[in-house]
């Protein structure tokens, strides 16, 4: 852990080094041809990963195909701390993390009430789901698309 900060230290020193010693001063700059991504991080409680997965199927993909929202990138790790890594890519870049819930948001809820009952059948489906969730860990990134590339 010591290591790691001395590190981190230099590292930081160094680039403020850079900083100080160039002889024109930076000026503000917006990312460009860059996509977001809500990364989340999931690890499920001992043998409930398989049951997690069909529950995901059966109701959160049939909401998500329903209501003709984004599906996420969904992978499965085969070593490490996680089970399952989900990558959603943000349509409108880092201002669709202002919303605490988007619209996208609202119509796959709406979707999830309307095939399972109502909206408390909804709450119930997704705390069922919680239910076989050990911990999870949310993050932010960006991916640096190929010039030719644009966000689409």
């Amino acid at each position: 852990m010591f290591k790691i900060t001395i590190i981190s230290i230099i590292l930081g020193f160094f680039s403020l080094s850079q900083l100080a010693f160039s002889e024109e001063l930076p000026e503000a700059g917006k990312r460009t041809n860059v996509d977001y991504f809500e990364i989340v991080l999931v690890k499920y409680k001992p043998g409930m990963a398989d049951a997690a997965g069909e529950y995901i199927e059966k109701y959160f993909v049939a909401a998500t195909k329903a209501a003709g929202t984004r599906s996420p990138f969904v992978m499965h790790m085969m070593t490490g701390k996680w089970d399952s890594v989900i990558f959603w890519k943000q349509q409108g870049g880092m201002g669709d993390f202002e919303w605490y819930m988007s619209a996208d948001g609202v119509k796959w809820w709406a979707e999830l009430a309307k095939q399972n009952g109502g909206a408390e059948n909804a709450k119930k489906i997704m705390a069922g789901y919680q239910a076989m969730v050990a911990t999870t860990s949310k993050q932010i990134g960006h991916h640096h698309m190929p010039e030719k590339e644009e966000a689409k």
